[in-house]
């Protein structure tokens, strides 16, 4: 179990400043956000991007870079490691979530100031016929104790059982401002043509407290899942 985290910094709302070839116009940053807590001695700096697929194309993340700055000084420089979900449609949005460590300099310094986020992300086009299948997914916030939940109810509306699904959520202000996102592979679960399952994501209290002390709790959430098609 991750250890309790002690919040230290509100959240950053920043905007957008088989495979084949890279695709023209793809995967645009629409916003990016950033919250900082502390693990023991480690400061820990979320990091959440909303990605929407501008193309025509079905896209994937091929590989990229992110950045951290303080005004124009470059913080951290780190790859990003995975597109939620793997596979974006036509006009379909996804998150990208990293978390970059920080431990104390000789000084004894750890709290980083973040002051911006800049995203280099590559994406690949996917054939249709190797493409995710999509889920139906409805998503609801409950509250946990001091921290929060989002139950996501995804339902396989096809005639072939879902394995494997990727799921994904995106937490939003009432004014739209994304605030947090994950997102997770079931991997050896598998969901029967026309069933349901439910799948929880814990948001801790060191989050909520952040979003709460600056009058920027999550009104909504945004979720979706898919599948690969293992007979296609």
């Amino acid at each position: 179990m991750r250890k309790r985290l002690a919040a230290l910094a509100a959240a950053l709302l920043l905007p957008a400043l088989a495979c084949g070839a890279s695709a023209e116009g793809e995967g645009t940053i629409v916003q990016s956000s950033c919250n900082i807590v502390q693990s023991g001695e480690y400061y820990l700096v979320y990091c959440y991007a909303q990605v929407h697929n501008a193309s025509d194309q079905i896209i994937c993340l091929d590989r990229g870079m992110f950045e951290l700055q303080n005004g124009d000084q470059l913080v951290a420089s780190e790859e990003i490691s995975q597109l939620w979900p793997y596979f974006l449609s036509p006009g379909e949005d996804g998150y990208l979530f990293d978390i970059v460590p920080f431990e104390p300099n000789e000084d004894g310094v750890v709290v980083p100031t973040i002051t911006g986020i800049q995203y280099f992300p590559e994406y690949m086009i996917v054939e249709p016929q190797y493409a995710g299948v999509k889920l139906s997914c409805a998503a609801r916030i409950e509250r946990e104790g001091s921290g929060l939940a989002v139950v996501c109810e995804v339902q396989n509306p096809t005639d072939t059982d879902a394995y494997d699904p990727s799921v994904a959520i995106g937490l939003y202000t009432e004014g739209g401002a994304m605030i947090y996102a994950d997102g997770v592979n079931l991997q050896d679960v598998g969901i029967p043509a026309g069933g349901t399952t439910l799948v929880r994501f814990r948001v801790d209290e060191a989050f909520v407290e952040q979003w709460e002390g600056y009058g920027a709790a999550p009104a909504s959430v945004r979720a979706q899942a898919i599948f690969r098609n293992d007979a296609d």
